[in-house]
């Protein structure tokens, strides 16, 4: 399916998934594209700028109400909807903030599906997490999901809360699925995202805080947490986007993983992370562990064979996406 000439909704609009997949849709030829978020960013109203607003609409609500979801799928037929919204944070957030994920989360997906359903949408694309898996040194699709059609794992206990909201989001989907044949939609499962436009802040996810730290920590030592040997699959927020993209106009109807096929260590980020901030401003910070704090969970990647089959792959390295990441936040500074 082709983005020329269609209407588009983009929920999450402001983050660093929904904003480049904004543009991206534009680009590819759609008619209009509804960005969707709780608020409308400078750089919306920026890309406003540059395409029209006969193009690029900017729609500022709330979805957590049905009534809400459903006024937006009423304002034009729409032929496409990329639900990227998502509460982001780290693991120490939603151990303690649980609560904050789950509603809002449970709300906003639930409520976009049906109404995208119920306004029969041409294709729906749900932006769900890696934290829908239980901890295994590689995840695949499969090992959520048993021959019977039931659960056969569950979330990690450090993503308990958010990650069985995301997979509620699924098991909604499927429920339309098994009631009405509807299969007009994908699944993605993109590994930890990080980029331009994240959330740069000391209590974020572990490259956004890391070149928080190296900006707005005074001294040369920059303490993180564990010992760095924890490994994770990173994935940058362009690439997620043109994911969003390319399963649409590749049809898939399924559930895929989307990240890099590898895993590194904290550690090895972490030293990018730095190379990356001497790179842009001559100096070197020192890398302090702190071995009181957990690691987390020893190695979360995502397994690639269906992202292969379907030839949606991520374009970008690790140290480039870091390097631009930092640009982009320096240049805020």
């Amino acid at each position: 399916m082709e983005f020329t000439g269609k209407k588009v909704i983009v929920t999450g609009a402001n983050g660093l998934v929904g904003l480049p997949a904004v543009k991206k849709c534009l680009d590819e030829g759609a008619a209009k594209v509804y960005a969707v978020d709780l608020r409308i960013s400078d750089n919306l109203k920026w890309l406003q700028s540059q395409y029209g607003s006969d193009k690029l609409v900017l729609v500022q609500t709330d979805l957590t109400y049905l009534s809400h979801c459903e006024n937006l799928l009423s304002m034009d037929k729409i032929n496409i909807v990329l639900h990227i919204a998502g509460v982001k944070g780290s693991p120490a957030r939603s151990s303690t903030q649980p609560a904050d994920y789950l509603f809002p989360m449970l709300m906003f997906n639930t409520n976009m599906i049906k109404a995208s359903f119920d306004a029969k949408v041409d294709w729906f694309v749900y932006l769900s997490s890696v934290g829908v898996y239980k901890p295994a040194d590689v995840m695949h699709e499969e090992d959520t999901w048993n021959q019977e059609e039931t659960w056969a794992s569950t979330p990690s206990r450090l993503d308990w809360h958010p990650g069985w909201t995301k997979r509620m989001g699924e098991l909604t989907l499927d429920s339309l699925r098994v009631q009405y044949g509807w299969t007009n939609y994908t699944v993605i499962r993109p590994s930890n995202i990080y980029g331009i436009n994240d959330n740069f802040a000391q209590d974020a996810t572990v490259i956004s805080s890391n070149i928080w730290k190296c900006f707005n920590v005074e001294g040369d030592d920059m303490v993180c947490w564990g010992n760095g040997s924890s490994k994770r699959d990173f994935v940058f927020g362009d690439d997620v986007a043109q994911a969003s993209i390319d399963v649409v106009k590749k049809e898939v109807r399924d559930i895929i993983n989307f990240g890099c096929g590898e895993a590194v260590t904290i550690k090895e980020t972490i030293e990018t992370i730095k190379e990356c901030y001497t790179e842009l401003t001559g100096k070197t910070k020192n890398i302090v562990w702190d071995e009181t704090k957990t690691n987390g969970d020893p190695i979360r990647c995502l397994g690639s064979k269906r992202q292969e089959k379907y030839g949606i792959l991520p374009q970008t390295t690790l140290k480039e996406g870091i390097l631009k990441s930092m640009k982009e936040y320096k240049s805020r500074l």
